[in-house]
C-alpha cells in the first residue's frame, strides 16, 4: 500500500502519483488498501511511535467508518518473547481493551493479523476534536467547561477500572471531544467525550489475565507521557494502581486550567523535578481558579501516591463538591490573554507585533477582539510557533503556552499527540513560505519586497517545496559596491553599511533597511534606541528599520 505525504490518502502499489495533488506517493505499508479483506483503508489519521492510525470503511457494512490501529511488530516483541508470545500478549491486550463498554470510551470492535504480517485493532472512528487540539487553539478553559469535561473523563477511567485495567497513558492527546447536534445540524452545545487508546494498556487483574491466555509475562519498561505520568511510572519495577491514572487526571486538569501541564522541559528534568519537586502551585499561573479548585487538583498531583485520593471516584466527587461550593460568577469586562514563552520572544498578533516576553516570561494583553485570530511568537533559535487561536468573548483569563518545535531526545512519547493516540503529534504548521518570482529568493509569508532584486511580485511555495532542497538560482552579477564580506559570518555575505545586517552574496538590496548594495558607502548614525511605528497601519518595527514590510510605507 503507498500514501500521498501532503493529504495523507491511501492507494495501491501501482498509484505512484497522488490523482489529486501531484505528488510522488510512497509505500507505507505490505499489503493492498483491502487490510483483512474487510478493511478498506483511505486515509491515516496519525502517526505515533506504536504505529499508525487510518480511517477505513468496514467492507462487510459498507456505511460503517472506523478507525484502524496497525502496530509496530517490534512494539509487540520483547527480546525474551518468541514470536508466538508476542502474538498472545497483543490478543491478550485487544480482548482486554474490548472488555470495556462505556459511553466516554472508544470501543474496541475487532482485532487480528494480516496475512501479510500486520498487527492491527478496529475502533469505533470519533469524528471531532482532540482535548490537545482544544488546548492549543483556546490555551485555558473555563472553569464550568473543565468540570464538565473531567465529569466524562473520569467515568471512563473509572469504568476501565472497574474492569481492572489502569489507562497509564492517560493524556490530552488521548481525549477525544465531539459536540453532539441537533436535527437542523445546529451544536446543541454539550460537549460528549470519549477517552482513547486504552489497546495497550497493562492488565492489573490478574484474573482477567488468566481468562484471557493464562499466566503471561510480567510488564516491563516504562509506559506513558513524562509531562503526566505519575512520579512511580518512572522507577523500574514499582507496583501501578488507580492512584497513577489519578495523577494523570489532576495533571490533565491543571493544563486545562492552568495553560501547561505541572512540569515542563526535556525528559530528564521532568523526571528529576517529578521525584523531588511538588507541582508548582496553580494559582502562579492563573488567578481566577477557586481556592477549592485548585486545591482538589493540588491533591491528584501529590508526590506520594498515599497522598492522592484511593480512586478516580473518590477524586471526582471531591473536585465537584469543590466546584459547587465556589463562587463561580462570570463578570464581563475586557479579555485577558496571557502569552508564555522563553525571555526575549516576540509575540505576534495578525501580523502585528504586540510585545516582548520580559523576565516574568509572559506578556499579557487586554485588547485582542473575540474570534479567531492567528498567533505567532517567535524566538531566536527556535521554528517559530504560529497557530490559529480563539478568544473567548467572557472576561475569563486565558493563558498559551508557546511550544517552539524540537528534536525528541527520546523514544517516549510527548505529549503532544494526534488522532486516536498518535505519539508524534499532531503537526504543527510552520509558518508559509512565499518565493520572489523574479529571482527565486524566498521570505516569510506576508513579506512585500524581494531583498535581493526590489520584484514586488511573490508565490507561495508548497510544503513539499519547504522540505526538499530548490533547485540553484543562476548566479547574479556581481556590482562594484563599498559593502565588504561580513568579517563576522561566511565569506560569501555582505554586511550592510547602513544597518549592519548580513545579507547572502549577490543581494542587490538590503532586506532591514532598503539600500542599494551597489552605491558608495552611507555615512549613517544610528537611531537612539525606541521602536517606530508606520502611520498607515500602525505595525511597530524595531529601531533602525526603514520600511514597513506590512504595507511598504517608508517610515
Amino acid at each position: 500500500m503507498r500514501e500521498c505525504p501532503r493529504c495523507e490518502q491511501c492507494f495501491e502499489d501501482d498509484v505512484l502519483v497522488c490523482p489529486d495533488d501531484q505528488a510522488k506517493t510512497k509505500t507505507t505499508l505490505p499489503g493492498t488498501t483491502l487490510l483483512n479483506a474487510r478493511y478498506r483503508l483511505t486515509k491515516r489519521l496519525g502517526r505515533g511511535a506504536m504505529g499508525q492510525v487510518y480511517l477505513a470503511r468496514d467492507e462487510n457494512l459498507v456505511t460503517r467508518r472506523v478507525a484502524v490501529k496497525t502496530i509496530r511488530p517490534d512494539v509487540l516483541s520483547d527480546e525474551d518473547l518468541q514470536e508466538g508470545e508476542a502474538i498472545a500478549r497483543f490478543e491478550r491486550e485487544a480482548r482486554t481493551a474490548a472488555s470495556i463498554q462505556h459511553p466516554n470510551v472508544v470501543d474496541v470492535t475487532d482485532f487480528g493479523k494480516s496475512d501479510e504480517g500486520v498487527f492491527f485493532l478496529v475502533m469505533e472512528y470519533v469524528e471531532g476534536e482532540s482535548l490537545y487540539q482544544l488546548l492549543r487553539r483556546e490555551g485555558t478553559i473555563s472553569v464550568q467547561r473543565a468540570h464538565g469535561l473531567l465529569r466524562q473523563i473520569s467515568a471512563g477511567v473509572e469504568a476501565a477500572h472497574d474492569e481492572g485495567i489502569l489507562h497509564r497513558d492517560l493524556k490530552p492527546a488521548n481525549v477525544f471531544i465531539v459536540q453532539r447536534k441537533k436535527k437542523d445540524s445546529a451544536i446543541a452545545g454539550d460537549d460528549i467525550v470519549k477517552v482513547g487508546d486504552f489497546g495497550l494498556a497493562k492488565i492489573i487483574s490478574q484474573s482477567l489475565a488468566g481468562v484471557a491466555s493464562g499466566s503471561g509475562p510480567a510488564s516491563r519498561g516504562i509506559l506513558g507521557t513524562p509531562e503526566y505520568m505519575a512520579p512511580e511510572q518512572m522507577q523500574a519495577g514499582a507496583t501501578l494502581d488507580s492512584r497513577a491514572d489519578v495523577y494523570a487526571l489532576g495533571a490533565m486538569a491543571y493544563h486545562m486550567l492552568g495553560g501547561k501541564p505541572p512540569f515542563t522541559g526535556d525528559i530528564m528534568q521532568i523526571f528529576a523535578a517529578k521525584l523531588t519537586q511538588d507541582a508548582p502551585a496553580l494559582s502562579t499561573l492563573r488567578s481566577d481558579v477557586p481556592p477549592l479548585v485548585e486545591a482538589s487538583v493540588m491533591r491528584a498531583l501529590k508526590r506520594e501516591p498515599e497522598g492522592r485520593p484511593a480512586d478516580v471516584g473518590e477524586w471526582f466527587n471531591e473536585f465537584n463538591d469543590a466546584y459547587n461550593g465556589a463562587s463561580l460568577t462570570e463578570e464581563k469586562g475586557e479579555s485577558r490573554v496571557v502569552i508564555m514563552a522563553p525571555t526575549g520572544a516576540e509575540v505576534y498578533v495578525d501580523d502585528e507585533r504586540h510585545g516582548s516576553i520580559g523576565r516574568s516570561g509572559r506578556v499579557i494583553l487586554k485588547s485582542i477582539p473575540p474570534g479567531k485570530h492567528v498567533l505567532r511568537v517567535a524566538h531566536s533559535g527556535d521554528q517559530d510557533d504560529e497557530r490559529i487561536i480563539e478568544i473567548r468573548p467572557d472576561a475569563d483569563e486565558q493563558i498559551i503556552q508557546a511550544q517552539f518545535k524540537s528534536a525528541p531526545s527520546s523514544g517516549l512519547s510527548p505529549s503532544q499527540g494526534g488522532s486516536l493516540g498518535s505519539v508524534s503529534g499532531l503537526a504543527l504548521n510552520a509558518p508559509a513560505v512565499v518565493a520572489c518570482s523574479k529571482c527565486g529568493s524566498r521570505f516569510a509569508a506576508g513579506t512585500k519586497f524581494c531583498g535581493r532584486c526590489g520584484n514586488t511580485n511573490f508565490d507561495m511555495v508548497t510544503a513539499e517545496a519547504s522540505i526538499h532542497p530548490r533547485a540553484p538560482v543562476a548566479p547574479t552579477p556581481s556590482y562594484p559596491s563599498l559593502n565588504q564580506p561580513s568579517l563576522g559570518g561566511s565569506a560569501s555575505s555582505l554586511r550592510c553599511t547602513r544597518c549592519g545586517t548580513d545579507q547572502p552574496a549577490g543581494t542587490k538590496f538590503c532586506g532591514r533597511c532598503g539600500a542599494s548594495f551597489g552605491s558608495s558607502a552611507i555615512a549613517w548614525n544610528p537611531p537612539r534606541a525606541v521602536e517606530v511605528v508606520c502611520g498607515t497601519c500602525s505595525a511597530t518595527y524595531a529601531s533602525g528599520t526603514k520600511f514597513c514590510g506590512r504595507c511598504g510605507r517608508t517610515l
